[in-house]
């Protein structure tokens, strides 16, 4: 039996099976939040994985390499600061919390997001700029489906949100994000971040989301995952060019 106000771990093996088997798949369920049809002149790329997978390095080097492109760059986060700060947020990030609780941290996300997107991404794009943005919807769809919330649910809860040109999985294996967590924060860690077996499902949700994000092995050197984005970027905005 539970303890009241724990979170059951979902196994691998639920998360996968939930995918293959039980309602709206991750693929299906992000298929849904892209309304916003609208052309922009900048590009979106989004950069998801669990912490320790790099995110922050990545974005640092590729906002140096596209500003020497003579593009603006943007670089953000997804939660924004405001959402990380409220105190019902921290609490379940520190200690966890029921599926009740993290329903209410989905609302609160999808908010949080719609505005970040209405006050800072959607104007950079339309300026013309390169957003570099740290975690997107993908990381709400596969972090509140670990801990109990339907995709469904909270891709309606995103809908209307511009499509990134690009989004990144950077891909680490289980044991390499644990070292690197324990060397960065070492006993300050979050609650999710010290579970190997929430971990696996968080990062077998976003290896699942193969419609929408382009994997890059994260344990590769830190230049060569940079090349290996701007390779996909320069490929996949050439095709767009070339269709239009």
């Amino acid at each position: 039996m539970l303890e009241r106000g724990a979170r059951p771990v979902r196994t691998t093996s639920q998360v996968v099976g939930h995918l293959v088997e039980g309602g709206v798949s991750l693929n299906d369920a992000a298929d849904t939040v892209f309304t916003d049809t609208k052309s922009y002149s900048g590009h979106l790329i989004a950069l998801c994985g669990f912490d320790g997978s790099g995110k922050t390095t990545q974005i640092s080097s590729l906002g140096a390499v596209f500003e020497a492109r003579g593009y603006e760059v943007v670089e953000t986060r997804q939660p924004t600061t405001a959402y990380r700060a409220e105190p019902v947020v921290r609490h379940f990030l520190d200690h966890g919390g029921d599926a009740e609780h993290a329903h209410t941290l989905a609302v609160m996300a999808a908010a949080d997001r719609l505005k970040h997107v209405h006050e800072v991404v959607r104007p950079a794009l339309e300026r013309g700029a390169i957003v570099l943005c740290d975690r997107y919807v993908f990381s709400s769809l596969v972090f509140f489906q670990n801990r109990g919330v339907d995709p469904e649910f909270v891709a309606k809860m995103n809908a209307g949100i511009p499509r990134p040109t690009l989004s990144i999985f950077l891909d680490a294996p289980v044991p390499t994000l644990m070292r690197r967590l324990v060397e960065r924060d070492g006993p300050v860690r979050k609650h999710e971040e010290r579970n190997q077996d929430v971990i696996t499902g968080i990062v077998d949700g976003f290896r699942a989301l193969t419609r929408h994000l382009s994997t890059v092995d994260a344990a590769w050197p830190a230049p060569d995952i940079t090349q290996a984005i701007l390779n996909k970027f320069d490929v996949r905005t050439s095709a767009r060019a070339a269709s239009e």
